[in-house]
């Protein structure tokens, strides 16, 4: 199901630049009525803009915001003494604010973290964020310092080794600061050990390596290993998530008696392997593929089908699926158009530039109804034809997209299309709230550019600032 738009102010607004999290907002509220300012900075913290809560990020850019606008606490200490129960979605936002105006050295935000473990719902979180990352910015008070005494908190407030016990429930006596609590704090070492004795949540269990799951999923598969089991007997197997494995083995099976079993599976609904022989057709080339996804696009129920079209489409090449594109690119169903703009961002050639920019352009005519992954992947299109740019429609979706984490696509088209990118929107980008954007803009902005070359410096001092960034500019810096 396509996700509903966020409510953005429109993407010309102050508001709608600042929930964006554009540079281009940040630079207007350095610049504005410090009220103005403040205000609106605190409109996006308690009314969250973004489109997608776990891949946007806002933490960094509302806290060194409200650190440059000098914003005072109060409100974010009066929602979380108030309303953090409330909205634990909203609480987890200031928190995080919160703690990175704390690791920055923001003497009254650590103070608000530390107050908040003695009578907050979300108290473990607010340790965490105190933490942050102070060993890797080797900073002045190391972290054993800046939660100092809040184990002595706990026990307060949690009075009871019952209590405490059921408080620590699910926390990881081996990561910080437990473990180091867990050896001075004697209450707080016995109640991790009646936690763990009386039936309360295990730690729960450290990833395992890719290699060793792997592994051991192998073991799982019935009979011989993938490459000395028939193609009938790889259709079979029942073990859902091994689909891309056993696509990888059928890809490599050509024979007229291997492909015609693939067929028959990719239109049967019953194989288990249905999504595997898909993807093995596309990798394959086989043209039978194309009246397989149009069939399959066109049904009321698409189930789990399309993602394996997608990457079967997109794994063809474009002289084989162009006509089936430029199509798609036109068609009132968001799930074709975004098929078809995946296969344009793999494979897009002079021939689909005018097809991609009229269909951008009119995706971007959406406005909040657009399909953001759509304008990601016809950006990614237009960057692969960057000879012929600049194009304005880059720019366009640059400044409306709603999806800050996908505005990276945009920012390399425009990058590879536009030789005023460095002088011109490369500037703002190093104050965006994305860190892959702010790298982006940081290899390749105009050092002459007075502004670039100060935010540079200030990136390059900023301890708190993304490692990824952080190379960056040094390598600018350096060049």
């Amino acid at each position: 199901m396509k996700p509903g738009p966020p409510p953005l102010a429109d993407a010309a607004d102050p508001l709608g630049k600042l929930q964006r999290g554009l540079g281009s907002g940040y630079l207007w509220a350095l610049d504005a009525d410090r009220a103005v300012a403040h205000a609106l900075l605190m409109h996006c913290v308690f009314n969250d803009p973004r489109w997608d809560r776990q891949l946007d990020d806002r933490a960094d850019f509302h806290a060194t915001l409200a650190l440059d606008v000098q914003l005072h606490t109060g409100a974010l200490e009066l929602w979380l003494r108030d309303s953090d129960e409330d909205d634990a979605d909203t609480t987890s936002d200031v928190l995080a604010m919160l703690g990175r105006m704390a690791v920055r050295g923001h003497a009254d935000a650590r103070r608000v973290l530390r107050e908040y473990v003695a009578y907050g719902h979300f108290w473990a979180r607010a340790i965490d964020r105190l933490i942050g990352d102070h060993d890797a910015l080797h900073a002045t008070m190391p972290w054993p310092e800046v939660v100092a005494g809040l184990d002595a908190v706990l026990v307060e407030r949690f009075g009871s080794d019952d209590a405490l016990a059921d408080a620590l429930t699910g926390l990881d006596p081996r990561e910080r600061p437990w473990t180091m609590w867990s050896v001075e704090n004697r209450r707080i070492a016995r109640a991790f050990a009646l936690e763990q004795r009386g039936g309360g949540a295990a730690p729960a269990p450290r990833a395992s390596s890719p290699k060793r799951r792997n592994s051991r999923e192998r073991e799982r598969l019935p009979g011989a290993r993938p490459r000395e089991m028939s193609t009938a007997a790889l259709l079979q197997i029942a073990e859902d998530s091994r689909w891309t494995q056993i696509a990888d083995e059928l890809a490599g099976r050509a024979e007229p008696a291997d492909v015609e079993l693939l067929l028959q599976a990719a239109n049967d609904p019953e194989v288990p392997m249905r999504r595997a022989a898909i993807l093995a057709l596309g990798r394959q080339g086989r043209r039978e593929l194309l009246e397989i996804a149009e069939q399959a696009t066109a049904d009321a129920e698409r189930g789990k089908l399309q993602g394996a079209i997608a990457l079967a489409l997109e794994a063809m090449p474009l002289s084989q699926t162009r006509a089936l594109a430029h199509d798609w690119l036109q068609s009132a169903d968001w799930a074709r158009r975004r098929k078809a703009a995946g296969m344009l961002a793999t494979w897009a050639e002079d021939e689909d530039l005018e097809p991609t920019r009229r269909a951008l352009s009119h995706e971007l005519d959406l406005g909040l109804d657009a399909d953001v992954y759509v304008i990601g992947s016809l950006s990614e299109a237009l960057g692969r034809c960057g000879v012929h740019g600049p194009f304005e429609e880059l720019l366009r979706a640059y400044e409306a997209m709603a999806y800050s984490y996908g505005r990276r696509y945009i920012v390399a088209a425009l990058a590879a299309s536009d030789p005023t990118f460095g002088g011109d929107v490369a500037v703002e980008c190093l104050w965006d709230c994305e860190a892959d954007t702010r790298r982006l803009a940081a290899t390749h902005v105009d050092r002459r550019v007075r502004l670039a070359s100060q935010r540079l410096d200030e990136l390059a001092r900023d301890k708190a600032q993304a490692a990824s960034v952080r190379a960056a500019v040094g390598e600018r810096l350096r060049a």
